[in-house]
């Protein structure tokens, strides 16, 4: 019987909710994936947990901290490069899948999508700090606000804290900028070579930095860029890293996926050098949880409340700064804990559902492709993962 790539199959033939894959495996197209993005299981779970990285490390005052007590809540930097993985992967599967069944990849829709996503939401945010600096609430100095409103924070050779976090959004944003020119004009094989290329350089450009004293900020795109790559070359290969996984004990076996998870914050822990190391692992999980979205670890990553707070994750990063400084005993606006971090799912939810999903229906208008990819190889049905993780 032939199947659909992507499809999502019941053992009745029915196709059910997407998070039922959690429980019965899905069918993965050619590049891993299907088009859209709420077709992938895991993904808004992982950016639950990325997105509460990022809120206890903020949470969380600076200090002397014991080494377990790192290892297990300081873990900030370890979110965003999740975000950034995540993305690369993401952008790459939407854009490879769509060249795949249309042939080509229109730049004008996607940059147009990018935009109505992430453009609204920034906006507001923006503008509401700008009043709060002109009536003194959190000052802003007049110069940074050229990086802020031209998306590189992250070359700005000063941080402010209330914007400062915008740098992620800026390296995000400079990758949709160029990733798209490169998948757009490039065969497969080609991009996963600059992939590659762009995770070593981002090595050694950060090297030669500290080396020759060039003094750019630590988190420019040239120095940062490298989990975005990784997460573009797990969607190149993901039908290949797609089969290696489903088919080896080890890596299907949900006991090693938590080993790798706690090495990972073991790694994370330790200030040296083990950024690509740590990034590597972390990818491999990304894909041992996409590619196998059952197990204990499935189902509370697609379970309803993970897959909330994924959606929300764009606006709650923008919006914590506002009330989260671990650096000062103040925060911009500054409110107890845990209250400040139940302000934070309010305005956060506002934002998303006051004015985010408004621009939903428009982005649909801009889709090139409504279909899932068909696939050059059988259907592949996920099998439960092994262990009880």
């Amino acid at each position: 019987m032939a199947l659909a790539a992507g499809a999502f199959l019941s053992p009745q033939g029915l196709k059910p909710k997407p998070w039922d894959c959690v429980r019965m495996g899905c069918v993965m197209s050619t590049t891993g994936l299907a088009v859209h993005r709420d077709d992938i299981p895991s993904l808004d779970g992982l950016r639950a947990i990325s997105i509460a990285l990022v809120l206890a490390g903020h949470a969380i005052k600076v200090g002397p901290h014991s080494f377990a007590f790192s290892a297990l809540c300081l873990h900030a930097d370890l979110g965003v490069r999740t975000f950034f993985i995540i993305s690369g992967f993401l952008i790459t599967t939407l854009l490879l899948s769509e060249r795949s069944q249309s042939g080509s990849i229109s730049l004008r829709s996607f940059y147009i999508r990018r935009a109505l996503r992430i453009l609204p939401a920034f906006f507001l945010f923006v503008g509401c700090v700008a009043l709060l600096s002109i009536f003194g609430v959190t000052p802003v100095p007049s110069w940074f606000w050229l990086y802020v409103l031209t998306y590189t924070v992250d070359f700005a050779p000063l941080g402010v804290w209330v914007l400062g976090h915008l740098w992620s959004l800026s390296v995000e944003e400079q990758f949709y900028l160029l990733w798209p020119l490169v998948t757009k004009s490039a065969k497969p094989r080609t991009c996963a070579v600059v992939a590659v290329v762009a995770i070593f350089a981002s090595q050694l450009a950060y090297a030669v930095n500290r080396l020759t004293g060039a003094n750019l900020p630590d988190n420019a795109f040239p120095f940062v860029c490298g989990p975005i790559a990784m997460g573009c070359l797990l969607a190149i290969g993901a039908r290949k890293i797609r089969t290696v996984i489903i088919s080896s004990k080890l890596l299907s076996d949900s006991r090693i996926l938590l080993l790798t998870l706690l090495l990972i914050a073991l790694l994370d822990a330790i200030p040296t050098y083990f950024g690509m190391i740590t990034n590597s692992l972390l990818t491999l999980c990304v894909a041992r949880l996409v590619f196998i979205p059952s197990g204990v670890a499935g189902r509370v990553l697609n379970s309803a409340p993970f897959v909330l707070i994924g959606k929300l994750s764009y606006s709650l990063y923008l919006w914590q700064e506002l009330f989260l400084n671990p650096f000062h005993s103040r925060a911009p606006i500054s409110t107890p804990f845990p209250v400040n971090l139940v302000v934070i799912l309010a305005v956060a939810s506002a934002s998303y559902w006051g004015l985010e999903v408004r621009f939903v229906g428009l982005r649909k208008k801009f889709r090139k492709t409504q279909q899932p990819v068909a696939s050059a190889l059988p259907a592949v049905v996920i099998p439960e993962a092994k262990g009880a993780f």
